[in-house]
């Protein structure tokens, strides 16, 4: 007795079986695929706020005489203070200043994207009084933030004069001597970001010998650390290595 044409007819087990293993071969290419996208609009995310750091810097510079923040200037009584020789600021205070002087209010742009445990706060990066007749700001201060809620690490103490390739601002490093970043940084073993006084940012997976040439020191030389390619290494702000 033949079969009614329109009889319905299952799967068979090697059907199956091809199916699945079109689907393993699929995720396989496409799920690393979605990795490597989300790492690489973290670190899009991270150049822009490094460049909108370098650019704030360059608009308190030019309020201040062309010179970007001081190693010890604070914000204090009429605004920021600075004192020749005297206490050396934290990477706290150049955050508030830049947001009192520079415009740079936002707190999360001090957050690298792939730091999610880190605290981007609630408050501003500095907090004022203001005096209600002539709404004059009489005192200000750096907001309620501390070294271990930042990402990113700042040069103090350069002026636009110095060469455009002088590092301004750069992704957290362990260590500032050394030609890699560490394994509790922003983005671990893998690299970091430096944003230059010229306005570039660039991705580093190291500065040393894969990079060799591209960070120039002070006196023209090849340098394979932040600290020699900055005028003065006492004058780099880090944040605290450890997350909150």
């Amino acid at each position: 007795m033949n079969k009614p044409l329109n009889a319905k007819r299952g799967f068979t087990l090697i059907e199956l079986l091809t199916v699945i293993a079109i689907l393993a071969i699929l995720g396989a290419i496409i799920f690393p695929t979605v990795g490597q996208f989300r790492t690489l609009a973290k670190k899009s995310s991270d150049s822009s706020d490094l460049r909108n750091i370098v650019q704030a810097s360059q608009l308190f510079a030019a309020q201040n005489g062309e010179r970007l923040v001081g190693p010890s200037q604070t914000l204090g009584l009429g605004g920021v203070t600075s004192t020749d020789g005297g206490a050396a600021n934290t990477i706290v205070d150049v955050a508030a200043v830049l947001a009192y002087g520079g415009e740079l209010t936002d707190p999360k742009t001090w957050v690298s994207a792939n730091e999610t445990t880190r605290n981007e706060g609630s408050g501003g990066l500095f907090t004022a009084t203001v005096d209600e007749e002539t709404s004059e700001i009489t005192g200000a201060a750096p907001g309620n933030y501390d070294e271990g809620d930042f990402s990113f690490s700042y040069v103090t103490g350069l002026q636009t004069s110095d060469p455009a390739t002088t590092p301004v601002a750069f992704t957290r490093m362990t260590s500032t001597t050394s030609n890699t970043w560490g394994s509790n940084d922003p983005y671990g073993n893998d690299g970091g970001h430096v944003a230059f006084l010229g306005g570039n940012v660039s991705w580093y997976n190291d500065l040393g010998t894969e990079t060799s040439g591209e960070l120039i020191a002070t006196n023209g030389t090849s340098a394979n650390s932040i600290d020699q390619a900055v005028p003065d290494s006492d004058n780099v702000r880090q944040p605290s290595v450890t997350q909150q």
